[in-house]
């Protein structure tokens, strides 16, 4: 199955459903599970190798950023102390990494990475063309419109002025960690402010064709031809939004027993089920 064929719209279900689960799931497992899917539909659409290392890189960066952070900041107990960036005192507590802080914050980057998978699909595997139709032909403002579709639109300008500009840095002589790790950082960091300047000189030159051409971010948008939206796909995308939403309900349903403001006794199994899955 390749899920890059599938309709703009059924990608749109899909990416919203999963970003919404992922906010709103709690247990290890069934974030584990949400991740998996996200990823295997991100596969199955066939992204290029450049996608897959740019995904692998804010993947990795992102686990490991939360977990580094959750490790040295978890607040909860038990608190497991695994090894101390600087020991405690007299009226100091220390700085110290917590195991329990490193699994808590693993099991909340899946999270993100569940998010960033889905997303990644919907922008890599919709071409600009339909992803514009798509948009322009739901009720809303040309502004709102105009901003997704340029979101996307310069997604690769940024990808190819980031190339460009750690190319012009190797031929400098740069290489990461010949020098130390505090340079490394340095340079890396470096790297956002020519990226800026150009992603302002973009905006301009896109603000000033729009004035040019009198834009109106108020007006309605335009009605675009679109390909119709295959049945089946339309079924399953309102089966899964009705999934999400079902677990949306369960959810606060919960929540409102668990601060005694509604308790069901016929809804005790749902609790459960919520409880340990949800």
């Amino acid at each position: 199955m390749n899920t890059r064929k599938l309709h703009p719209y059924t990608k749109f279900g899909v990416s919203f459903l999963v970003s919404g689960l992922s906010v709103i799931l709690d247990r290890p497992l069934s974030l584990a599970v949400l991740t998996s899917l996200a990823l295997v539909l991100l596969l199955l659409s066939r992204p290029g190798r450049q996608i897959l290392k740019t995904y692998l890189l804010l993947t990795v960066t992102t686990v490991w950023g939360i977990m580094v952070s959750q490790g040295l900041f978890y607040q909860e107990y038990p608190r497991t102390v695994l090894f101390c960036l600087i020991p405690p005192g007299e009226h100091f507590a220390g700085l110290c990494f917590i195991k329990e802080g490193f699994l808590y914050g693993l099991i909340q980057s899946l999270r993100l990475v569940a998010a960033l998978s889905a997303g990644l699909y919907l922008v890599t595997s919709t071409p600009q063309e339909a992803f514009f139709r798509a948009v322009s032909a739901l009720p809303l403002p040309r502004g709102l419109t105009l901003m997704a579709v340029s979101a996307v639109r310069f997604l690769p300008t940024v990808a190819e002025d980031l190339r460009l500009i750690r190319k012009a840095l190797r031929l400098k002589g740069y290489r990461p960690l010949k020098r130390g790790i505090l340079y490394t950082i340095k340079v890396e960091l470096s790297v956002i402010y020519p990226l800026l300047s150009q992603a302002v000189r973009h905006s301009r030159s896109l603000a000033d064709a729009l004035l040019t051409r009198g834009f109106d971010p108020l007006s309605p948008s335009r009605r675009l031809f679109l390909s119709p939206w295959p049945r089946p796909e339309k079924i399953l995308t309102v089966l899964l939004l009705l999934l999400g939403l079902g677990v949306f309900v369960l959810k606060v349903l919960f929540w409102l027993y668990l601060q005694e403001v509604l308790y069901v006794e016929s809804l005790r199994p749902l609790y459960a089920l919520v409880r340990n899955f949800l």
